[in-house]
C-alpha cells in the first residue's frame, strides 16, 4: 500500500508540471509514461492496463538499442541496477577476485557476503602456507533489480523494478 501511495504521489507530482489546462497521464511524453510505469508497485505496471503498451514500447526500444528515456519534469535519475538485496548488518559485499582478503573484492553489486572483521588463519607445513578466509554468505537476487531515483522535497526516493516483460 505504501508503495502504491508513492506511484500517486510521482503522478501528481508530474502532473502538476504539466501546464493549466486539462492534465491527463496520456499527455505526459514517452519517458514521463515510463518513469510513473515503472514505479508502480500494488500493483505493478503489469496489473496496470495504462501501462502494459507504455511498458511493451519501452522493451521494444531497449531491445532495438534504444537508451532509457528521460523525464526531466520527474526530476528523476538515469537508469540504475542492483540485482543483490543487500547484506546483514556488519558484512560487506564483494566477489571473488583478489586484493588481498582471501581472494574477494570488495564490490558494491558483488553476489557474497562478508565479514571482514572475523578472519580465519589456516596454515600448513610452516607460515609460507598459510591462507586467511572470511565468513561469507551469498547475496539474494533481487525481483526488481533496476531503480530509479526522483527527487522531491523529502529528498530522493528510490524506486525498484522489473523490466522483465511478462
Amino acid at each position: 500500500m505504501k508503495r502504491a501511495a508513492h506511484f500517486v504521489m510521482i503522478g501528481v507530482a508530474l502532473l502538476g508540471l504539466v501546464p493549466a489546462r486539462a492534465a491527463h497521464a496520456q499527455d505526459a511524453s514517452f519517458g514521463c509514461k515510463v518513469l510513473l510505469c515503472a514505479a508502480a508497485s500494488s500493483p505493478s505496471w503489469s496489473g496496470i492496463p495504462y501501462c502494459v503498451p507504455v511498458m511493451h514500447d519501452l522493451f521494444r526500444r531497449l531491445a532495438h538499442g534504444g537508451g532509457w528515456p528521460t523525464c526531466p519534469e520527474g526530476h528523476a535519475s538515469d537508469l540504475g541496477y542492483e540485482p543483490y538485496l543487500p547484506c546483514p548488518a556488519g558484512m560487506t559485499p564483494a566477489e571473488n577476485g583478489s586484493d588481498g582478503n582471501g581472494g574477494l573484492t570488495r564490490s558494491a553489486n558483488g553476489n557474497l557476503c562478508v565479514d571482514f572483521t572475523k578472519p580465519r588463519q589456516t596454515c600448513f607445513g610452516g607460515h609460507d602456507g598459510c591462507t586467511t578466509e572470511y565468513p561469507t554468505t551469498s547475496r539474494a537476487r533481487r525481483d526488481d533489480p533496476y531503480f530509479v531515483d526522483i527527487s522531491t522535497a523529502n529528498g530522493a526516493q528510490r524506486f525498484y523494478f522489473s523490466l522483465q516483460g511478462y
